[in-house]
């Protein structure tokens, strides 16, 4: 009886030990990934407005519907993302771009075009946190001359809540990733 309550003491000891993180931060809201059932880029360039939208009304990551993305070559616009959380049970919360940008040494957007249009259309990250790293709320999209044809982009943001943020590297925690289809024209 003796040895099965010393085991069973040492294993609560050591499950207890198992479930602290030493990293957690004190903030118990810092670190957690962020729930985002709606994305909206905003393009302005060459005279023109392009706003797309992907929804994911349950916020599940399955069965997102995106609209697609229509460009005209040779122009760049500038881009803003904007973040939501449409199942948040605060008006204050829906917003999460506002948290993205209070904890943007903890993000970064990383944007990749694909298909046809690789080649001719580049996007570059125009903000930065306090660190000097990319933190892609904002950017450019260059649309090179004479480029057309379709692909899509890929908008992925990456927490970093186990390492630190880079600039370079994606970490193992997405927030969202989302493939809006692409035409260039």
């Amino acid at each position: 009886m003796k040895r099965i309550l010393s085991f069973f003491a040492l294993s609560l000891f050591l499950f207890t030990m198992s479930a602290c993180d030493s990293t957690e931060p004190d903030d118990p809201h810092a670190g957690e990934e962020e729930l985002i059932t709606r994305v909206v880029l905003t393009l302005t360039g060459g005279g023109q407005t392009v706003t797309a939208t992907a929804d994911d009304p349950d916020g599940d990551g399955v069965g997102i519907q995106t609209e697609t993305i229509v460009l005209q070559n040779g122009v760049t616009y500038t881009g803003s993302i904007a973040l939501f959380n449409d199942l948040a049970d605060e008006p204050e919360e829906e917003n999460v771009t506002a948290e993205i940008e209070d904890e943007d040494d903890e993000h970064q957007f990383f944007y990749t075009v694909g298909g046809s249009v690789q080649n001719g259309v580049t996007v570059t990250i125009t903000d930065q946190d306090g660190n000097g790293l990319p933190v892609g709320l904002d950017y450019t999209v260059a649309v090179a001359n004479g480029s057309t044809g379709t692909g899509t982009l890929n908008v992925v943001l990456s927490h970093y809540d186990d390492g630190p943020k880079n600039g370079t590297d994606r970490s193992d925690e997405t927030d969202i990733d989302v493939t809006f289809p692409l035409t260039v024209q």
